[in-house]
Formats: structure tokens, C-alpha cells, sequence
């Protein structure tokens, strides 16, 4: 990921922006309506506990690979299942269309929409799925 990194701010440093940088608007505008949410919910301290867990936790199966002796950017093999799953979208829009009909509360709605932006946040940052070697899928591939 620090490799993409560089590359997109070489890029930008050169006047030229990638297109995939861009998927951080709606990433972000996603994460900040999440936030809204939770305030016009009245959520409080559940609310931001929401938001980071659902933010956070996708990036959690990373820790199964840690000690584990692998090659830069590949992910160990015994994280990349739970890992796609935390990083499919079919996740975050079951939660967001349960919780818009009603069947589910509030506190899922912002959940599943802070799980989307940083799925959205991650497309811009070149990480997502991963193929079952450990390495990183194109972001319009399965």
C-alpha cells in the first residue's frame, strides 16, 4: 500500500491526479453521513463507538497474518478469507437496506454505512479483495 501511495503523491506532485484518488470524495462524504446519522439519531457515545468499530474493524483480519513470514504487500493466506469477506460490499448494503426498511435499528444503519465508506476509502487507497494467494485484486474484479 505505501508503494501506491507514493505513486499517487508523485502523480499529484506532477500536476496529475489518478482517477482512482477520487473515489475518496464519495468515501468520505459516506463516512461524514454516517456521522450525521448517528447525531440526528441521537446516538451519542454509541454512535462515534459505532462508527469507529464499523470503520475499524474490516481491517482486523489483517492480524491473523501478523509473525508470519510473507512478501511485501501479499497478505498471509490464512487472513484473506475473512478479510474478502469484511471487504465485499453485499455486507454493508444488506445492513443498509435492513435497517432503511425498518427491520433493523438506527444503530445498523450507521454501522453499515461507515463499513461502506471505508470500502469506498479503500478503493481510492488500491486495497480491497484479495486473491487467495494473499495479493491484491483489481477493485472490478470478484
Amino acid at each position: 500500500m505505501s508503494t501506491q501511495i507514493t505513486v499517487a503523491a508523485t502523480s499529484i506532485r506532477r500536476g496529475r491526479l489518478s482517477p482512482r484518488l477520487l473515489w475518496l470524495v464519495p468515501g468520505i462524504a459516506v463516512a461524514i453521513y454516517a456521522g450525521r446519522q448517528a447525531e440526528d439519531h441521537g446516538m451519542g457515545l454509541l454512535g462515534l463507538a459505532t462508527l469507529l468499530a464499523f470503520g475499524i474493524v474490516p481491517h482486523l483480519p489483517v492480524l491473523l497474518g501478523l509473525g508470519r513470514p510473507h512478501a511485501r504487500g501479499q497478505m498471509p493466506t490464512r487472513a484473506v478469507p475473512l478479510f474478502n469477506a469484511t471487504h465485499h460490499p453485499v455486507g454493508p448494503l444488506a445492513l443498509l437496506v435492513l435497517s432503511g426498511v425498518g427491520i433493523l435499528s438506527p444503530l445498523w444503519l450507521v454501522g453499515g454505512l461507515a463499513w461502506l465508506g471505508h470500502l469506498v476509502v479503500d478503493l481510492a487507497l488500491g486495497d480491497g479483495l484479495r486473491t487467495r494467494d494473499g495479493w491484491r485484486r483489481a477493485w472490478w474484479s470478484r
